[in-house]
């Protein structure tokens, strides 16, 4: 229960440093987005969707007397808010996927905007580095070739790109703890 009341707080926090009013927030949590946790996985066109679905839900409401009932309306999202949830989202999942501690309250509308212009750079990596043609090792044959086998693994470790844009050698690190992030710098 306490748990749950934290969560519904660190979720008020979030939307309002992202400036998204308290219609939106409200609608958000119809739509069962009640947690910052709850946008995990879902991508800019999935915010795009529950941005529609909030404007217009679907349904009729009943007509007065013998009237036909009418389309049932929605809440008010301007496109400032819908650019702000997106971005919010993304945040939230950028977060996620570096394996860094989510905080509401330091996850300003500032910090969320940065990443979010820095998206594009994480979601399309130079097109130079795709064009490159990256050879499977080579079966090691002789023990005396293990220091070329090794440099040709860490090779292709750092060339071939996983989710999201990261090298593949970010999953095979040898240190697991994650460097600290200096105030005001971008993290790595």
């Amino acid at each position: 229960m306490a748990a749950a009341a934290a969560a519904a707080a660190e979720f008020a926090i979030f939307m309002t440093n992202c400036q998204v009013n308290n219609a939106a927030r409200l609608a958000l949590k119809d739509q069962w987005f009640a947690t910052c946790d709850d946008r995990l996985g879902n991508t800019d066109s999935d915010m795009k969707a529950v941005c529609r679905r909030m404007i217009q839900p679907g349904g009729t409401m009943p007509g007065r007397g013998a009237a036909v009932g009418r389309a049932k309306r929605g809440i008010p999202v301007s496109f400032v808010a819908e650019k702000n949830l997106r971005k919010a989202c993304f945040f939230r999942n950028y977060m996620h996927h570096i394996q860094r501690p989510f905080v509401a309250a330091t996850a300003t509308l500032v910090v969320v905007h940065e990443v979010w212009d820095n998206r594009f750079d994480l979601e399309n990596p130079d097109r130079d580095v795709e064009r490159e043609v990256i050879r499977d090792p080579s079966p090691m044959v002789k023990t005396d070739d293990i220091k070329t086998t090794l440099e040709d693994i860490d090779n292709v470790l750092n060339k071939r790109r996983g989710l999201y844009g990261s090298p593949l050698a970010y999953i095979t690190r040898g240190i697991v703890t994650l460097p600290e992030n200096t105030a005001g710098e971008v993290d790595q």
